[in-house]
């Protein structure tokens, strides 16, 4: 028995395939194609009663009996919106993991300063911490690495469902699979999907053009939720989750040290952040403020509780953009499903969550607030 690969090679004689002599895998085949596997018995109890005898007409009309039966529900309008929606998505996500980076990376400049100051840069310690800080970095470059590459899968995924685009499509979710292995590399984890792609979705054909391209449809779409639910495993992994909140206390203590040092030194000057403070009610700073911040231990106290605040305000929308991140891979695959399924889809949570890691993005590009 072969599988639909090597069947749709090799024409069927009286039901079985000449290139090995075997019968169609209809399991294999109702895979691919989105047939409903219920509908077979359907199909061999109409061929009883009809009396026909021709194997290859039966074949042909219970075939094409069971693909309507699988594959005429799904939307390709709803498709196309699922494409758009979640390009939109993995966008918003790589661009807030860019965000995370860059605070991730200040953070390191902060540790730095410290030891440099303290003279402590050959410390074991240090060495310690800056692999820490490293290996941040490289889980943040390859999780935006692999949101680029949903990003590029839906742009495939709504040409699919404009028009006949199988080939781009297994192209992007081979790279998409790529990115995902690279990312559990990083974690040190074995992701079960692999990078390569078998020539499903180009392979389905000989069948009515509208069937035939829900069908690539919907096996474009359950690949794309393996990949996501792969990486949404990967990404909620506590490692990850350890990585990205559980750091942040030693974040905060670093960066405020280090401006303290600074502010020390004279090289900062309070004021701005006096005049912001005061700018409610209409008051700005004297110029001599940096001398009296210095001078008085309460002042300086109470500014410096502003900094701490203001300090893990940052790092909160580094874990609200993380949870969101997660948030988003979940909508997609729940959506995913509902298309499969021929249920209608409801986008509005996920469109939520994208304005939600849009506006991440920009607060983290603002000064501390």
């Amino acid at each position: 028995m072969c599988d639909y690969s090597e069947w749709r090679m090799s024409p069927l004689s009286h039901g079985r395939c000449q290139r090995c002599n075997g019968t169609l895998r209809a399991d294999t085949f109702w895979r691919f194609v989105g047939i409903n596997p219920e509908a077979w018995g359907d199909a061999k109890m109409w061929y009883r009663m009809s009396g026909l005898r021709n194997t290859r007409t039966v074949a042909i009309l219970a075939l094409a009996g069971l693909l309507f039966s699988g594959c005429s529900g799904l939307s390709v309008e709803a498709a196309r919106r699922l494409s758009v929606t979640g390009r939109d998505a993995a966008v918003q996500a790589q661009q807030n993991t860019f965000g995370s980076d860059q605070e991730y990376l200040r953070a390191r400049d902060s540790e730095a300063l410290l030891h440099g100051f303290g003279g402590t840069t050959a410390s074991d310690k240090y060495k310690a911490i800056l692999q820490m800080y490293g290996n941040i970095h490289q889980e943040l470059a390859k999780r935006a690495m692999v949101f680029e590459g949903l990003a590029d899968v839906y742009d495939a995924f709504g040409e699919l469902a404009a028009f006949d685009a199988a080939e781009q499509t297994e192209a992007a979710l081979g790279n998409l699979g790529g990115a995902i292995e690279e990312y559990a590399m990083q974690l040190k984890q074995s992701p079960p999907v692999s990078s390569g792609t078998t020539a499903v979705i180009a392979n389905i054909g000989g069948l009515v053009a509208a069937e035939a391209q829900k069908a690539k449809i919907k096996e474009a779409s359950i690949q794309i939720r393996a990949r996501v639910d792969t990486f949404l495993q990967l990404l909620g992994s506590a490692l990850v989750r350890e990585q990205m909140t559980g750091f942040r206390s030693l974040l905060i203590s670093d960066v405020k040290a280090a401006l303290n040092i600074l502010w020390d030194a004279g090289v900062y000057d309070p004021k701005p952040l006096l005049d912001e403070i005061g700018a409610a009610g209409g008051l700005a700073a004297q110029k001599d403020a940096a001398q009296l911040v210095k001078s008085n231990v309460e002042l300086r106290r109470a500014l410096g509780e502003v900094l701490d605040q203001r300090l893990a305000g940052q790092m909160e929308l580094i874990a609200q953009g993380y949870d969101a991140s997660l948030a988003a891979l979940r909508q997609l695959t729940a959506q995913h499903k509902k298309l499969e399924e021929g249920e209608p889809l409801d986008l509005t949570r996920l469109r939520a969550i994208s304005a939600q890691l849009r506006s991440i993005v920009v607060l983290l590009a603002e000064p501390l607030r």
